[in-house]
């Protein structure tokens, strides 16, 4: 029978992937943790994109699961049939191993005698090509459809929008997909004929991504450029196939969210068929459930921005069919109840989920009972909703807008949306205006605040930092509450507009600058400075003496310790993209940075980890250059002049018309002759020697295809260096050997350490040291050995001591049916050979499943090896 329950879907997906070779893992929080391109996991492919790029290894290279989801681009759409904000993802994944033509096999099978589809139902769409991306028609995966059986009446192409998978972000892995939808009758629209329009919103349900064919890597710059190696994704979403299953109008009657409307119904007082209102309330309360339970604050901002959104909506939604107060408790517990079986930490979490969604709806109920007032008296009176009411609603009383409107249309109320659109834009512009249009309502101004007219037809600061750390400037406007009739007295924190200034304003990827303000009448701390988009340079004051008044001339001082120490970090950047080109290669661009005096760290573009090798190699680079001395020059250029003789730029950055230009090096006459050359405004050394040491410290994955270096100069770098040497010191003394000798001496006391562990349990280090075989493959120093069946518990010890022994990659595996296999890589080859790639490459010859770190991976359930059989394999993989 096909499975019916929501529980029984998600084993029946799952046990079906677990039988063919799939290894399952968990799901991931709903919080995008790990990527800065995401606040919530909206995909099930979302927390898994470093495998597909090959920046982390996967424990085997085929994967399922299913995953939470939280995605609120369609929230207009919910409460429909299918749409949700929260949903549960079930996931297969094939990362560099089979394609499409397996991936539509598995697809079709299960769905037709896994789940007992009637094939007759089912429609699959494939990616129709895009002349403009230079992308063809996605042949392949309809000619694999028509395999498996499926009519040619049945493939229908779709352009980009709909069957070209973009990645969950703003860059990382796609492709084209092929997707599969179930024809739920003619009570919900036309046929699809084939050349005519194919109605995904009604008559046909999506109800598997079935093959997003994973072989572009899109770059931050939008660019495609190809994988590493080929991937396959899908992703069916359990409330729809739960739905399809059952036969049900809509997601909202499946035991997933079932208890949870009549839930909504109980507290609302309402009975009868389920109406629109009621299916939105669930979702939103059954998504905000899941936030919460991360540990997420509704807020203004961030990840807390979207359960306020969807708890002030539901809370809305409920008073306008006219209940007297909002407590969605009981809501929020079926949800818990139907949840928290697979979900454990929701149950856990239980208290801190209700407690927040009854504290952000006491906050909010009051002001919304008011707005839903104003909006009775407003429809009173008037015929339609005009656009400035609607925001004068949400600005005053929090109503969201499309609350408001909904509310307007059952009254009956007209709306002519061109007018009304019009209306709303421009009451949202005055409401800005007026709010940030008064100086002495600027508490903090950041480069794109709106600031006074006055202010605005001040003339352009001119920056005179890069030649003098000190400057004579006139004070033209000072803004803040404490400071109405344009005098600071002391105490007071004020922003400050100049007509000149010395100090840094914040650009660039380098922080502001800090100094010091003298006047006749007093005295202040400028604790940062920014650069408005209007051009003025605003300086964050603490009054310290006196006063500050406008129309007095002051002196201002830069912190010169922290800007050379900016300075120094700032040039490294420079030096460190030059090295990082040299060394990685052409394809490197900046992906960002960040100058302090403390530290610098700068994001770049690169597939993979850099290795140790390629990590000291720049190192040595910079540090050559900051002993050659070489010597800054700057000179003002157009952008277009500057970039076609060679000068790196910012990709995506707007450039004024005129850009300073930074080399180090060379001749500036032909660029190709520096070592760097960029368009730059920022300060600098004058030369490279002035870093004094450079030491990189880190390197880390920020996005899929950017890697991110954090470095020291100068005295920090020093202290780094030293720091590292007193360590390793210890190690020396408690190794009792020279620090230069100390990793000869570390190995060997892991070695006997190693081998005493394994005597104790049998020794099978010896037995396989006994009966290795030695042999190379290709550069690579291999040992090879068989250990009795019983000594299995033991195996990763043994082929860890035997590889740091003989300082060959080693590989053991059990004399047995089925083997366990493991795999070692000494210090010498780490970086060159991968013992996940190698055990792989093993396991795919001879079965079985199993994974690990790039040193040290253990499989099981394979066919016995032989020597001759792996000699043949180790061939193909090293």
């Amino acid at each position: 029978m096909a499975p019916t329950s929501s529980d029984a879907v998600r084993e029946t997906f799952l046990s079906y992937f677990r039988a063919r070779q799939h290894t399952e893992i968990r799901g991931a929080s709903v919080l995008a943790k790990d990527d800065p391109t995401l606040l919530f996991i909206n995909s099930g492919m979302a927390p898994l994109k470093d495998y597909f790029t090959g920046v982390r290894t996967p424990p085997t290279p085929n994967l399922t699961n299913v995953q939470p989801c939280i995605r609120t681009i369609d929230i207009d759409d919910i409460g429909d049939r299918h749409h949700l904000s929260f949903f549960e993802m079930m996931g297969s994944w094939s990362i560099g191993e089979y394609w499409k033509d397996r991936a539509v096999h598995l697809a079709y099978e299960l769905l037709t005698d896994g789940f007992g589809f009637d094939p007759r139902q089912l429609y699959v769409t494939v990616f129709e090509g895009d002349e403009a991306m230079g992308l063809p028609p996605d042949e392949e995966s309809a000619a694999a459809w028509e395999r498996v059986g499926m009519p040619t009446d049945h493939i229908v192409p779709q352009p980009t929008s709909d069957n070209f998978w973009g990645p969950a972000g703003h860059s990382g892995p796609c492709g084209p997909c092929t997707e599969v939808f179930l024809d739920t009758g003619a009570d919900y629209g036309e046929a699809y004929r084939p050349g005519g329009p194919f109605d995904t919103e009604h008559r046909y349900i999506e109800i598997w991504n079935a093959a997003v064919c994973m072989e572009y890597d899109k770059g931050l710059d939008g660019r495609l450029s190809a994988l590493p190696f080929r991937s396959i994704d899908t992703g069916s979403g359990l409330e729809r196939i739960t739905l399809a299953l059952n036969g049900f109008d809509n997601v909202y009657q499946t035991d997933l969210l079932a208890p949870l409307v009549a839930a909504v119904q109980d507290v609302l007082g309402e009975s009868g068929d389920i109406q629109r209102h009621h299916r939105v309330i669930a979702d939103h309360l059954r998504a905000s459930v899941a936030i919460l339970a991360e540990g997420v604050v509704p807020s203004n901002e961030g990840a807390g921005y979207i359960p306020r959104r969807l708890l002030r909506r539901a809370a809305t939604l409920a008073l306008t069919r006219g209940l007297s107060t909002v407590d969605f408790a009981p809501v929020a517990e079926a949800a818990i109840g139907r949840l928290g079986g697979v979900y454990p930490h929701y149950r856990a979490n239980a208290d801190q989920v209700i407690g927040g969604i009854r504290s952000e709806l006491g906050e909010f109920e009051g002001a919304l009972r008011r707005g839903l007032g104003r909006l009775d008296e407003l429809l009173a009176t008037k015929p339609s909703l005009s656009g400035a009411d609607a925001y004068d609603l949400l600005s005053t009383f929090g109503l969201p807008e499309e609350i408001a409107r909904e509310v307007a249309a059952t009254r009956g109320a007209a709306l002519e949306e061109s007018q009304y659109r019009a209306d709303f834009e421009a009451a949202r512009h005055t409401h800005q205006e007026r709010s940030r249009g008064e100086a002495r309502d600027l508490v903090r101004i950041t480069p794109t605040s709106t600031l006074p007219a006055s202010v605005l037809a001040l003339p352009s600061t001119v920056f005179v930092g890069h030649d003098r750390s000190s400057e004579r400037a006139t004070v033209l406007a000072l803004l803040g509450p404490s400071c109405p009739d344009g005098v600071a007295p002391v105490g007071a924190e004020v922003d400050m507009v100049v007509d000149r200034t010395p100090l840094y304003g914040e650009g660039g990827g380098q922080v502001g600058d800090r100094g010091t303000l003298t006047g006749s009448s007093g005295a202040a701390v400028v604790e940062d400075t920014i650069v408005h988009q209007s051009g003025k340079y605003v300086h964050r004051l603490r009054v310290t003496e006196g006063t500050v008044s406008v129309g007095e001339t002051v002196t201002l001082a830069t912190d010169g310790a922290r800007r050379s120490a900016a300075a120094a970090n700032h040039s490294a950047t420079h030096l460190l993209n030059a090295a990082l080109r040299r060394v990685l290669g052409d394809h490197i661009h900046q992906a960002g940075s960040l100058v302090t005096p403390d530290r610098m760290r700068f994001d770049f573009t690169h597939l993979k980890p850099v290795s140790a090798d390629e990590l000291e190699e720049i190192e040595r680079l910079v540090n050559g250059w900051v002993l050659d001395d070489l010597v800054r020059t700057t000179q003002i250029m157009t952008p277009a002049d500057a970039i076609a003789a060679g000068a790196t730029s910012l990709e995506g950055e707007s450039y004024p018309d005129d850009v300073r230009v930074v080399s180090f090096g060379g001749s500036t006459a032909d660029f190709a002759t520096t070592v760097s050359t960029e368009l730059c405004g920022g300060t600098h050394v004058t030369h490279s020697g002035q870093l004094g040491l450079f030491r990189i410290v880190s390197q880390e994955s920020v996005a899929s295809g950017v890697r991110r270096i954090t470095a020291y100069t100068r005295h920090a770098a020093l202290e780094h260096t030293l720091q590292q040497g007193r360590t390793l010191a210890s190690v020396a003394a408690v190794a009792q050997s020279s620090p230069r000798d100390v990793v000869q001496a570390v190995e060997r006391l892991a070695a006997r350490a190693s081998s005493r562990g394994s005597d104790r349990k049998g020794g099978p280090s010896q037995v396989a040291a006994g009966a290795a075989e030695p042999l190379t493959v290709g550069a690579i120093e291999v040992i090879l050995g068989s250990v009795g069946a019983d000594e299995a518990g033991g195996l990763r010890g043994a082929v860890a001591g035997l590889a740091k022994t003989e300082e060959r990659v080693a590989l053991l595996w059990t004399d047995a049916e089925p083997s366990t296999v493991a795999v070692a890589v000494p210090v010498r080859y780490v970086g060159a050979v991968d013992a996940n790639a190698v055990l792989r490459g093993v396991l795919a010859a001879f079965g079985g499943k199993g994974g690990g770190s790039p040193t040290l991976a253990q499989g099981g359930g394979a066919r016995r090896p032989t020597v001759d059989a792996l000699r043949a394999t180790l061939a193909k993989l090293m």
